[in-house]
């Protein structure tokens, strides 16, 4: 089972947010004694300066820091009681996720906590450049987590690619993150493999059996694969589902079904223009579904 012993907590300006992602992590840390850190990252622009302004500038950025790490304190405030240890750091850097990734390299953080981002006026989950550039630039899991309180014994659910050997590394990383967090949350672990649509196709050149009996042979390979790979990790999960359909529609489907709290989806850099309109299936994961997501870097495998 993966380790979990430094947890990255990333805090916004609400205090109302930073109540629900510090109970979260406050839970995560009681069941692995993993240490919690706390980051704001924080930025006022400033226009290009002329040599004399320089000074001003600095004393200036010093002032805001300081403000802005008595704010700091403020929001973890209410979680020093089941936190006592924690420990906060207030970053300045005009890019919030670059800022978060640094704090994460400095706390040799396993795992970086984060309320999904939402509309401040709505409060309708919101896609946002940050939110993109960590997801895919992270070296570690992150948890995207949203108001809802976890339950105990939770069902956690994690999605797996077992067609592509080029995957294996990933899903490996998947499984081991997945069990991590059933053996410290105290859930079950369900493991869902969606594989593609077939039937247009298959419809041209044969007849319904064929259809049926091709699923079938699919369904089977697939759970040849999947108790391999868990035998090999020595995982054990509560039921395997292998599903025709798109991965986001499949995976969202059986989170809604099971009442998931977490799901553990696999994610990739992709950079872009075609990242920009493809996106990744976790990141669309994260905006549709009403559970936590947790993304797993491709990089998390090596």
């Amino acid at each position: 089972m993966r380790s979990l012993k430094n947890i990255l907590v990333v805090l916004g300006d609400d205090r109302d947010d930073a109540g629900y992602v510090l109970e979260k992590a406050a839970l995560l840390a009681s069941g692995s004694g993993a240490a919690v850190h706390a980051v704001r990252v924080v930025y006022e622009g400033i226009a290009d300066l002329s040599a004399t302004a320089i000074d001003s500038a600095a004393q200036l950025k010093t002032f805001i820091l300081e403000a802005e790490e008595t704010v700091t304190e403020e929001l973890v405030e209410p979680a020093r009681r089941r936190l006592p240890a924690l420990e906060t750091a207030t970053l300045w850097n005009p890019r919030h996720w670059e800022g978060v990734l640094h704090a994460a390299q400095q706390t040799e953080a396993d795992l970086i906590v984060k309320g999904a981002s939402r509309h401040s006026r709505f409060g309708d989950i919101v896609r946002t450049p940050d939110d993109w550039n960590l997801l895919r630039c992270a070296a570690v899991p992150v948890m995207l987590v949203k108001p809802q309180v976890w339950v105990k014994d939770p069902v956690i659910v994690c999605a797996l690619d077992a067609f592509d050997p080029a995957h294996d590394a990933l899903n490996e990383a998947l499984l081991r993150e997945a069990e991590a967090l059933t053996q410290v949350l105290g859930g079950s672990l369900h493991l869902v493999v969606a594989y593609p649509l077939f039937e247009r196709w298959v419809g041209e050149l044969g007849s319904l059996r064929d259809y049926d009996d091709l699923k079938q042979e699919i369904e089977k390979e697939i759970r040849a694969r999947v108790v391999a790979l868990t035998g090999k990790l020595g995982v054990s999960y509560a039921r395997l589902y292998a599903d025709e359909g798109r991965p986001d529609t499949v995976i969202g489907v059986l989170a809604g079904e099971l009442d998931a709290e977490l799901v553990v989806v696999g994610t990739h850099a992709r950079q872009g223009l075609r990242g920009v309109l493809m996106g990744n299936t976790s990141e669309r994961l994260v905006y549709e579904l009403a559970t936590d997501v947790v993304t797993v870097h491709a990089d998390d495998a090596s």
